[in-house]
This record gives structure tokens, C-alpha cells and sequence, in this order.
């Protein structure tokens, strides 16, 4: 097959543009569209084009010569202007708007000189032009459709297909053939693209969440306040003596009372009921809480400690071992305070908390036009979550979800800042910019209840976009804003089903724990999130303390179990009882501090182990009488743990917007915290195969003696 080589100095110039014209049928008109490849038919760059006859009256040469055969005639090089970028603007479509494949057909055509497509979505010029009546191929497809009418059944694809191409070898030279060659594949391409189906995430057969529902009146329920009491008067509480260490004197716990009031003061008492306090000091705006810790009280036990600290934020150089520009904060300690009660300690924190929200916004004029080097803004969102569990399927009774949204900004003069949420009342219709859309996991639009604001955001600007606008605090940590959702999850991370049997002076207890399929982050084992500083916590009345100590060189220690460690109350061959206390993952001892027996596992599911393992604590005691068993007996077991990049309200941050500013860092943090009690099952025996195992003991005491 011989091929027409005959090229001039006009093709050499289509050579590199090599573009394709495909006529596609938008919203009711036709454009001519020309192209090299298909991923590229609409394009965002500087693009090369011939001048249309609206934009130019000069016309190009006539030739007299059919298209078909090769023009000797046209080596007049073609002068190619540089068209104007065309200035698009972001519009609001609405969802009838959106494109349909099902509407683009393609018309093949090469009468046109291949030039780099023009988006047609964005050039005006290109509005009214409509495709040209004229086939300069009319004559081929006629002859070709009489050569296949009188070719017989017998013949194959192939012959037909090489024939074809023969005879359009003749009639086209090289550049004209190939170009045609590559329409026939994008036109395949076309065809394909028609067949794709667009699933709407919105639909009711979406795999994607189910967003919350819109009715005012469905009820959330219950805000469960077993972890957050009310706010008191006062709480006795521990000082450390004196404040600041000092090498040449000893430090102790002091018994105080604190009072928290309503201008934000605290106040230190020597004792209840005293008018003057011997210390107080004003709760500011740079004023954080520290995290929550266990330390060392006596010998007994340890005790729960939480500071108050003053932090100042700088923007620092460190040059090694490379220049980096950082910002920290210098933490200055105001007050340190411990306490014994659990119950009083959750509540101290929980106050202050909301004292520190409510305080007024202020601005610091001296900072104001401070210029950072770096300008950066981070958005923590924390979810806490509380329930009540039932027992044996952990179905959850009541729960309650508590977002908290922290920001903390080093942004050079006072600008305003928006933040967009995933809220299920606009579902993305706000408009923002590219550079400001955040990345987020999640498809599911949630509503928020109970919206509180911090002074530094319009509450009514809110109202009517759900857009949160605010002035941030410069160099300085506050919570923007907090709201309670629902809990977006079917199950919980883990299942823990706790069992008591009490006969007579004999308990066991023992505990399952199995991570659960259910659960979002754990349906695939590679993008896992896991569970971090597991604490599972069996309450322990009063009167078995004693049988958990033993006397050591320093004093009372409690029995601790470990893995492949387990913990004795004696030897098995004096007593004739089985070890006391065993787990097989973490570790298991009392603590004073929660009144319970409290299992600690550091990560769930355990690197060492597969998901689906499941673990198991267990606990035998043989108390010196049945009269030591007590006429009430704890309902529930606690649990509590972290999961670090996730939400349990499905919560999150669309977009960060900050007035006049592109180049900014922003940064977005998930956390979530549960805190949830599972019912305790009280049988007569560990055993299931012995008969009457599954009987529930309302009363321990009315077991029967050993």
C-alpha cells in the first residue's frame, strides 16, 4: 500500500498542532470543537487557535481544488494567533445543571484546519458557530457503501477494514490519514464515556452514609451527665505544698477548697466555709488546661492531677540542623490541683472548661500588627462520646455526642476567617475558593444541635448562611465552637460483655473483649484507626480492698497481672485456689484512684495479634465469709479510650477561609473520646454447660453458701 508523501510546508505546521474537530451538542448548541487527544478536550491553558470569521475579517485563500485531492497550491504558511485566555467565574448550578454524557454526539469531520481546542464552556466566540453542511468525504462513503452492499456475507472484518484503508490511503496522503485514524479511536472513546453511569451519593441506594434527617422535632436523646456533673459551689481538692520545688524542703498534698465564680475567678480556701480565700487569680483567654494525669499520692494509691497554665505562643528560628520556622508555646504554671474523687475531678475539669468558653474576646493591640514569617491556622475537632451499653449485644441505650472545636491562629493583622462544616442544610452549596477546600473522608452530611458560639463568632451570620464567620485571637488557643450530633455509627470500636457469679464467699468475674467488623475503621485492616489507652474498670466494693494488697519493702502494693504473668493472693498448694487475677493482653491491677480493678491496654486491636482475636480477663476471689458480699453491687463496668484521626459524629472541616490571604498553612485535627458503662451479667456460674448457668441474680446475696 503506497502512501501520498507529497507534504508541504502547511501540513509540516499541522504536523505539530495535530488536533481533531468533533462537534459536540451542549445544552442546545452546537460547537466546533477541535482537538489533539481526548483527555484534553477541555482545556484550562493559553491555547493556540485560527482566528474565527467573527473575530477577524481577513479570509483565508480559496482553493479551487477538492479536499480530496492533495493541493499543490497551498504551501502559503497559515498565520496562527494567540487567543486571549477567556476569565471564567464560579457559578452556582444547581443539580438539574449537571451535564448529561447522554446528550454529546459526535459528527466526524476534516474539513477544518487542526487547530488546539478552545474550552467551549468558556469562549463566546464560539456561541453561534454552527458545522459546516458540506462532507468533503460524501464521494468515499458513497463508494465505500456500494462496495459493502456488493460484497458478499462470507467476507470478514478484516478484508473490510483493510479495504477501507486502502482505499482511503489513495484519496488521503499521510497526515489526513492519520488524523482520521485517530478520530475512529476517540470516537470509541465517545461511545464508552456515554455508557458511564453517575451515581448521585445522595440517592437512597447509595452505599455512601445516610445523612441526618431535617425534622426540628425528632428527638437526640438524653444529654447523659454521669461523666460531667453538675456544676457545684466547691470542690475539696489537694494543693501540692509548696507550689515550686525547692532541693532543700520536702513537698506533700494539702487538703484545700476551690471555688469557681461567675466573673471567672478562682479562689483557694484553707477550709469550707472560710469568706476570704488565701489566693485568687482570673481566668484569661491564654489560659489552657493541661491533660488529665495519674501521680504518685501514698502509699495507698496515686491520685488524679490537672494544672492550669498560663501559655504564650512565639513564632521561632532554629536553625539546625536546618533553618525552620516553628511555633510553640511557653506554659507557665498558675495552679495545680488533685483530687482523690473521680467524680469531683471530671467536674472541676468540665467548669473551668466552660468558664474559659464563655469569657469575652478580647484583642491584644500590641499584637496586632505583628507580621509572621509563617502564617498558619489549625482547627482541632474532638468528639465526645457518652453512653449506656446493655448488657450481652452492647446495644446502645442512650447516648450522647459532644463536638469541640478548637482553633489556634498566627495570622498577621485582624482578618476575618470562615469556616464551612459538613452541615446536612446546604450540603456544599457555599461558595469558596480552590485553595480553600479542605480534604475530607467522609460523605456523610451531618446536623448539628445545640450550636454554642465563642464571643469572637457572628451567631447571625451563621443563621443565615451555616457559615462560621470569626476574628480569631491571635497566638492564642480557644474553642470556637461546640454542638451535639448523633452518633453516626451503627456499633461500637470493640464488644465487652462482663459476667459476675457470686456463690456464697466465692466471686469470679470475668470480662470478653472482641474488636467489632461493624465498625467503619475496622472493615479494612490496612487503614485501621486504633483504640489507644484502653481502660476497662470493674468497680470493687469497699470491703475487698484488703484482699488486692500486699505488704512490700516500701509499703502496701496492689496485686498486678500481667501477660504470661499472673497475679496470686498465695501458693496454690496451702489455699488450693487458682491464681487471682489473669489477663491476655495488657495489664490488671487496684487502683485507689477509680475504686476498681482496672485493666489498661495500651493499643486495640494489638500489633502481636490479628483483629478478631478476642481477649480476656479474669478474676477469682474467695472472700473469708459470705457476710462480706454487699447488699448493693455495682451495675456497670466503665470504659474508656481514645481513637486519634477519626469522628464519632462524622463532623467535618469543608473549607478554611481567611480574608484576603492564599498563602496560608491549615492544618485539621480529629480526635475522639469515649467514655460508655456496659451492664454487668450476674449468674450462678462461669460455666454455661452446668445447669441453671444463665440464671440472673438480681440480689448477690441470695446465693447460696459455700
Amino acid at each position: 500500500m503506497k502512501l501520498i508523501s507529497d507534504n508541504s510546508s502547511s501540513f509540516q505546521e499541522d504536523e505539530e498542532i495535530d488536533m481533531d474537530a468533533v462537534n459536540w451538542h451542549v445544552n442546545g448548541h452546537t460547537d466546533t470543537v477541535t482537538r489533539s487527544r481526548f483527555p484534553s478536550w477541555v482545556t484550562f491553558e493559553d491555547e493556540v487557535c485560527i482566528p474565527s470569521p467573527i473575530d477577524s475579517p481577513r479570509k483565508l485563500p480559496e482553493s479551487p481544488i477538492s479536499p480530496l485531492t492533495p493541493d499543490s497550491n497551498h504551501n502559503a504558511a497559515v498565520t496562527l494567533k494567540k487567543r486571549e485566555r477567556p476569565k471564567s467565574s464560579l457559578v452556582d448550578f444547581s443539580r438539574g445543571q449537571r451535564l448529561n454524557f447522554s446528550s454529546l454526539h459526535r459528527q466526524l469531520s476534516l474539513n477544518t484546519t487542526p487547530t488546539k481546542a478552545p474550552n467551549p464552556f468558556l469562549d463566546e466566540a464560539l456561541k453561534d458557530v454552527q458545522p459546516s453542511p458540506i462532507n468533503p468525504f460524501s464521494s468515499f462513503f458513497e463508494e465505500q457503501e456500494k462496495r459493502s452492499q456488493r460484497s458478499s456475507v462470507s467476507s470478514g472484518p478484516d478484508s473490510c477494514q483493510s479495504e477501507s484503508a486502502f482505499i482511503l490511503s489513495k484519496e488521503l496522503d499521510s497526515d489526513q490519514f492519520e488524523d482520521y485514524r485517530k478520530k475512529a479511536l476517540q470516537a470509541d472513546v465517545v461511545e464508552q464515556l456515554k455508557q458511564i453511569q453517575i451515581e448521585d451519593p445522595d440517592s437512597l441506594t447509595s452505599p455512601t452514609l445516610k445523612d441526618d434527617p431535617l425534622k426540628l422535632d425528632e428527638p437526640i436523646g438524653p444529654c447523659l451527665d454521669f461523666t460531667k456533673p453538675q456544676p457545684k459551689d466547691g470542690w475539696p481538692v489537694m494543693l501540692r505544698i509548696p507550689e515550686k520545688k525547692n532541693i532543700m524542703s520536702s513537698r506533700h498534698w494539702g487538703p484545700i477548697y476551690v471555688k469557681l465564680t461567675a466573673a471567672g475567678f478562682i479562689q483557694l480556701f484553707y477550709e469550707k466555709g472560710l469568706e476570704k480565700p488565701f489566693r485568687e487569680f482570673k481566668l484569661e483567654v491564654n489560659h489552657e488546661i493541661s491533660d488529665p494525669k495519674l501521680q504518685n499520692y501514698d502509699e495507698n494509691g496515686r491520685i488524679h492531677t490537672v494544672r492550669i497554665d498560663r501559655v504564650t505562643y512565639r513564632e521561632k528560628r532554629k536553625y539546625q540542623p536546618m533553618p525552620l520556622v516553628t511555633h510553640s508555646g511557653d506554659r507557665e504554671q498558675s495552679v495545680k490541683l488533685g483530687t482523690t474523687d473521680y467524680s469531683d475531678f471530671v467536674s472541676i475539669i468540665s467548669s473551668i472548661q466552660n468558664a474559659l468558653f464563655k469569657l469575652p474576646a478580647t484583642v491584644d493591640l500590641s499584637t496586632v500588627h505583628q507580621n509572621y514569617v509563617e502564617e498558619e491556622i489549625t482547627v482541632d475537632v474532638k468528639d465526645e462520646f457518652r453512653a449506656i451499653l446493655a448488657k450481652g449485644d452492647n446495644q446502645i441505650l442512650h447516648h450522647s455526642v459532644v463536638t469541640h472545636i478548637h482553633v489556634l491562629s498566627f495570622l498577621s493583622g485582624m482578618v476575618d476567617c470562615t469556616l464551612g462544616l459538613n452541615d446536612v442544610f446546604i450540603k456544599g452549596n457555599e461558595v469558596v475558593s480552590r485553595h480553600d477546600i479542605m480534604p475530607t473522608t467522609t460523605t456523610k452530611w451531618v446536623r448539628f444541635h445545640d450550636c454554642e458560639f465563642h464571643g469572637s463568632v457572628d451567631e447571625d451570620v451563621f443563621h443565615r448562611s451555616r457559615m462560621v464567620v470569626f476574628t480569631p485571637l491571635d497566638a492564642c488557643r480557644f474553642e470556637l465552637m461546640r454542638f451535639r450530633t448523633v452518633f453516626s455509627e451503627k456499633t461500637l470500636p470493640f464488644t465487652l460483655r462482663t459476667v459476675a457469679c457470686i456463690r456464697g464467699a466465692e466471686v469470679e468475674l470475668q470480662s470478653w473483649l472482641v474488636m467489632s467488623a461493624g465498625f467503619s475503621s475496622n472493615r479494612d485492616t490496612l487503614s485501621q484507626v486504633p483504640c489507644e489507652n484502653v481502660t476497662i474498670r470493674h468497680p470493687v466494693p469497699a470491703e475487698w480492698v484488703n484482699y488486692f494488697r500486699r505488704d512490700s519493702v516500701l509499703g502496701e502494693r496492689s496485686l498486678k497481672a500481667k501477660v504470661n504473668k499472673e497475679a496470686s493472693f498465695g501458693s496454690p498448694s496451702l489455699s488450693g485456689s487458682e491464681p487471682a487475677m489473669r489477663v491476655t493482653l495488657g495489664t490488671a491491677k487496684y487502683e485507689q484512684a477509680f475504686n476498681a480493678i482496672v485493666w489498661r491496654i495500651t493499643r486495640l486491636p494489638d500489633k502481636n495479634s490479628s483483629s478478631g482475636q478476642p481477649h480476656c480477663f479474669f478474676c477469682h476471689l474467695e472472700l473469708g465469709s459470705d457476710r462480706e458480699v454487699p447488699q448493693i453491687f455495682s451495675r456497670y463496668t466503665e470504659v474508656e479510650f481514645d481513637m486519634p484521626a477519626t469522628s464519632a459524629s462524622k463532623a467535618a472541616v469543608r473549607s478554611i477561609s481567611v480574608e484576603e490571604k492564599t498563602d496560608i498553612k491549615k492544618w485539621v485535627n480529629y480526635s475522639a473520646h469515649y467514655y460508655y458503662k456496659v451492664e454487668i451479667e450476674q449468674k450462678q456460674t462461669l460455666n454455661p454447660d452446668m445447669e441453671g448457668g444463665d440464671t440472673v441474680l438480681d440480689n448477690p446475696c441470695e446465693c447460696s453458701a459455700q
